[in-house]
């Protein structure tokens, strides 16, 4: 029975990404001078577009540092808000603090893949990110909005909302315990270079 529950679980896991618009995935985190570049890769379903004016939102970029947000896609404009743009919806025990940059990407070019789908295969993209005074990571949230492209509701906006990773610092308790843990250690090696050799 637990085999079946697990293989149910994971068969809704692989299928959920489907019917969402447009998913940003943390491709690298590569050093920048002091700073660290993390660099996004994207997927767009097979049954949807984007239209003038879709965005994709990467909330609450930790450790933002000023003017580096960046695109180099083509009919995409790079940006960072305080706030989540109107209309996108923000994942459920998330939060959007207005102290901390949002990175906007909007699509500014014709319409794709707006019509005629669903497409043989999702749309990968690569090329947009920023940069971030620090170098770890942790769960973040995502916004994005793009357009059904085939059947009654063609043309009508899908609006999706997920986890991704995001710059950030251990949380308190995590701290506690690397503390722990290395006083732990050497505690352990000031005790053993204490311990007589035995011949």
């Amino acid at each position: 029975m637990k085999p079946l529950v697990l293989a149910a679980v994971a068969a809704v896991a692989l299928a959920g990404p489907a019917h969402a618009s447009v998913i940003p995935f943390l491709g690298s985190v590569t050093a920048d001078g002091s700073n660290f570049k993390f660099n996004y890769t994207g997927r767009l379903a097979a049954d949807q577009g984007v239209t003038s004016g879709n965005q994709l939102v990467i909330v609450d970029f930790a450790g933002y540092v000023p003017g580096s947000v960046f695109s180099t896609l083509a009919n995409v404009t790079a940006s960072t808000s305080s706030t989540l743009p109107a209309g996108l919806l923000l994942m459920p025990g998330f939060t959007d603090n207005a102290a901390i940059p949002d990175l906007v990407f909007t699509y500014t070019g014709p319409d794709f893949h707006t019509t005629g789908g669903p497409f043989p295969s999702f749309t990968d993209f690569a090329g947009f990110g920023a940069v971030s005074t620090i170098g770890t990571t942790h769960v973040g949230s995502f916004s994005s909005v793009a357009v059904k492209n085939f059947g009654d509701l063609s043309g009508t906006p899908v609006l999706s909302e997920g986890q991704v990773s995001i710059p950030g610092v251990p949380e308190p308790a995590t701290w506690a315990m690397m503390l722990i843990g290395f006083f732990g250690l050497g505690a352990l090696l000031r005790r053993r270079g204490r311990t007589p050799a035995i011949a």
